[in-house]
């Protein structure tokens, strides 16, 4: 393991995702919605190395998003990572909301939702309250994230239900997103035997642990995105002959 400072960390993961020279996403709003998920100690920097993966391989383009059905909003990410498009499928339902006391955005076929994690804290800033779940596809827990209007950070409950497979699958789809936003304020589950129940109060112990401590983290993660942060460096190197002539 490797000790790292936040700002250590949001600059490797600036140029990393730089390095990949997508057209699609904003390389430091993506850089916090890694760390700000690693502070919490929820792995973000495990998300974001499997996510790379992934960025340079898939499509780069905007997401086509179907219209308002029974106040429900849906994208299809095809197979593609959260990270480059939830910021502005999130502005597009927040214009949907307008006149409704609540949404939900169903995003398909996505992955590493983990990395949500941060943007959906910005909308509790702006007086809104989210519920977002979805189905882990490494080990079919059920993870529900509840933040309300005003709250800084949310609760969380990983729920491993007592059913098949396939009567999980029949519920909610392993590559999906939920995110329900409303102008009010969201119950509690009442936590039972199969609920694990992460607090806010624990993710908030995690947070200042990282802000005095540092940031621990694998040596084999940083240096992959170290790795994939001087791609941006090699490219400018090339380029920047051509540019004088």
């Amino acid at each position: 393991m490797i000790n790292v400072s936040h700002n250590e960390l949001i600059t490797q993961c600036t140029k990393a995702f730089e390095g990949l020279q997508r057209q699609c996403g904003e390389s430091d709003m993506i850089a916090n919605m890694v760390v700000d998920l690693e502070m919490v100690g929820l792995n973000g920097v495990s998300h974001f190395v499997n996510a790379l993966h992934f960025l340079a391989l898939e499509q780069d383009e905007a997401v086509y998003v179907e219209p308002v059905i029974d106040q429900q909003l849906t994208a299809n990410l095809f197979g593609c990572s959260i990270l480059c498009h939830l910021p502005n499928l999130l502005d597009f339902t927040l214009d949907n909301l307008a006149n409704r006391s609540s949404i939900v955005l169903n995003i398909t076929q996505c992955h590493h939702r983990w990395l949500a994690f941060s943007e959906l804290i910005k909308l509790a800033g702006k007086g809104l309250s989210v519920k977002a779940q979805w189905l882990n596809s490494s080990d079919y827990k059920q993870v529900i994230y509840i933040l309300n209007a005003g709250e800084l950070l949310p609760e969380l409950y990983i729920v491993n239900h007592k059913a098949t497979t396939s009567e999980l699958l029949s519920i909610m789809d392993l590559q999906s997103l939920s995110i329900e936003i409303s102008k009010k304020t969201f119950t509690f589950p009442f936590i039972k035997e199969n609920y694990q129940h992460l607090s806010s109060c624990d993710l908030q112990a995690a947070k200042q642990h990282a802000w005095k401590h540092g940031i621990s983290i694998a040596v084999e993660h940083w240096q992959i995105i170290k790795n994939a942060a001087s791609e941006i460096l090699v490219e400018s190197n090339e380029i920047s002959p051509l540019s004088e002539s």
